[in-house]
């Protein structure tokens, strides 16, 4: 699959070579923590020089999820993102942190009003930038690209603009694999209607970060070392909540997607560039090998027949716990 390869590589390359990957980051914000470690990541990535944030929405209809997008943001000096959220019919949970830490840490954000619809962010964004530029990244549900897809001439604007999007859903085991959701896959799940649309319409290359490679049954955790963080912190606040009390370690399914949009593959997994995601309307799927969709997903490396679980925690860790670049 010759694209594939040639994509995936000039993805890694473009971090590389010293020109920052462009990332519209979109997320849920309000179920688990691991949202806002890896919003965290992105801001220290960027404050390396290796990506530039161009927007951060919420694929939920919560402001004081957006609020807590703004909150991260605002800590690490960028405070003047675009937002954007969801208007209309959507996904609503219940959150044990987005409230008080929107609520405690910033001033923007006190009404769905204050959040503009998260399609009109994309939009916005999207028209300005270079063609086949933008990293999208998803570590939420996809009820705003499939508001994208559907709004008029957003198909047009995704494949003139979009260069990859890398999405944080689905359990990819066995080979060729197949997800009987036994494991879950709430990021598919809350929203089957739009992943199913989603996936079945995008016209880039995708790549699937699936639950194993940082969530069930990976076994991979970060979050505790958070402790020692100043209380400024509201990625500190946010694990503090979701824990009833100090922060502990939490999965890292939201970091490791952040850490493969910017870096690439690395030396930190390797990738399957053959087949597409069959999706049923029920959210399971079968891999079928067969074709070019131009679809991928990411597999653990292993060394010596080892993972590398452990090496990848240290790289998010020190992310996680970089400080913020003062401006």
């Amino acid at each position: 699959m010759p694209f594939l390869i040639v994509t995936f590589c000039f993805l890694l390359a473009v971090s590389v070579l010293g020109e920052p990957v462009k990332i519209f980051f979109d997320t849920d914000m309000e179920t688990d923590c691991d949202d806002a470690a890896a919003l965290a990541i992105l801001h220290a990535l960027a404050d390396k020089g290796e990506c530039e944030i161009l927007a951060t929405v919420v694929s939920v209809r919560d402001h004081y999820s957006a609020g807590a997008v703004q909150a991260i943001n605002g800590y690490y000096g960028r405070k003047g993102l675009p937002l954007g959220m969801v208007k209309g019919s959507g996904v609503l949970e219940k959150s044990k942190f987005a409230q008080p830490v929107s609520s405690e840490f910033q001033d923007r954000v006190k009404s769905p009003e204050d959040v503009p619809d998260a399609v009109e962010t994309y939009r916005l964004i999207l028209d300005k930038e270079p063609d086949e530029s933008v990293v999208i990244v998803t570590v939420g549900y996809l009820t705003n690209l499939r508001n994208l897809l559907r709004s008029a001439g957003g198909p047009e604007l995704v494949k003139a603009k979009v260069k990859t999007w890398i999405c944080m859903g689905g359990n990819f085991v066995g080979d060729p694999p197949r997800d009987d959701l036994k494991l879950g896959n709430v990021n598919f799940q809350r929203d089957a209607a739009s992943a199913h649309y989603v996936v079945h319409h995008w016209r880039t290359p995708v790549v699937f970060v699936g639950r194993e490679i940082g969530s069930v049954p990976s076994g991979l955790a970060i979050g505790d070392n958070l402790v020692g963080a100043s209380r400024e912190n509201p990625v500190r606040a946010a694990y503090a909540h979701y824990f009833g009390g100090q922060p502990r370690k939490r999965h890292v399914a939201d970091p490791t997607t952040v850490l493969y949009a910017v870096r690439g593959q690395r030396d930190y997994w390797d990738i399957q560039t053959k087949g597409w995601m069959d999706l049923k309307p029920d959210m399971t799927f079968e891999w079928n090998p067969d074709g070019d969709r131009r679809q991928a997903y990411l597999l653990k490396r292993r060394e010596d027949g080892v993972p590398n679980d452990r090496y990848i925690e240290s790289v998010l860790d020190e992310l996680l716990l970089q400080a913020p670049v003062p401006r």
